[in-house]
């Protein structure tokens, strides 16, 4: 009995160091959730689902965001390419976007009149980046108007085509 016992109380100290797991080959299981490895909101990304957007129809649509200026390239399958431009500044969460530049001349609706800047909030965790407009007063929820994803990891998903491919 007592030699059971002395092994129990060895099998026990040893499961602390990790002895025991390489030993026995006991494995954890991964973590059902990891933690964003940036919160940025800058960098190249593509965006989800452009049909609820002013840019719906295109085919695909990039926004490369700085901490100070951005660019809108659309491609659309019947028409050329829009590209925007303009400046960005981002404090408490609030990106504003205002349009300088660019070819969309009364195709987007004058979503992106120069001059004029467009206001939403802006939050990243890890590949994804979420834009919603500015909360209204007397409402807590916060409703997202558009998703962006990564374009690195858009594209080793195969979501879109390489750089060398279009």
């Amino acid at each position: 009995m007592r030699r059971v016992t002395a092994v129990a109380a060895m099998v026990v100290a040893l499961a602390g160091c990790g002895t025991v797991k390489r030993t026995f080959g006991i494995k954890d299981a991964p973590p059902a959730h990891r933690e964003p490895r940036s919160t940025s909101i800058y960098g190249d990304w593509v965006l989800a689902n452009a049909d609820s957007t002013a840019v719906a129809g295109a085919s695909l649509v990039e926004l490369t965001l700085q901490e100070s200026n951005f660019t809108i390239n659309a491609r659309y399958p019947t028409q050329s390419p829009v590209m925007i431009s303009g400046t960005t500044t981002y404090k408490d969460g609030v990106l504003t976007l205002t349009p300088t530049g660019g070819n969309a001349q009364g195709s987007l609706g004058g979503a992106f009149t120069p001059g004029k800047p467009i206001q939403i909030v802006a939050s990243a965790a890890g590949g994804s980046l979420v834009f919603a407009p500015p909360a209204m007063a007397g409402t807590t929820a916060v409703v997202p108007s558009s998703v962006w994803h990564k374009k690195t990891q858009a594209e080793a998903a195969g979501k879109i085509g390489s750089p060398t491919t279009p």
